[in-house]
């Protein structure tokens, strides 16, 4: 057993489960946007160009929303490896 290893902590799992709660609804309401928009706009000129970066505004909030999510609920914690010691 490696001496410098930190015991996992048990608010890890609240902490995921809140972070979660709050991304799956962003999530759903993003998507429902989305499809609205898809719905009514028309896709031509200008109007269509400000649709594609809508999409990709909510594709990458949606990615960083799920990611911290993921880092929120991970076993690692953020804390660097004890550094070593010379014999002396």
């Amino acid at each position: 057993m490696d001496p410098y290893i930190t015991a996992p902590r048990s608010s890890r799992w609240r902490r995921g489960v809140y972070a979660a709660g709050l991304v799956i609804p962003f999530t759903a309401s993003q998507l429902w946007a989305l499809l609205v928009l898809l719905r009514l706009a028309p896709l031509d000129g200008l109007v269509g160009q400000a649709l594609v970066l809508v999409l990709l505004g909510s594709v990458a909030a949606i990615w960083v929303g799920w990611r911290w999510t993921w880092r929120l609920g991970r076993d690692k914690d953020r804390q660097p490896a004890p550094k070593t010691r010379i014999p002396t």
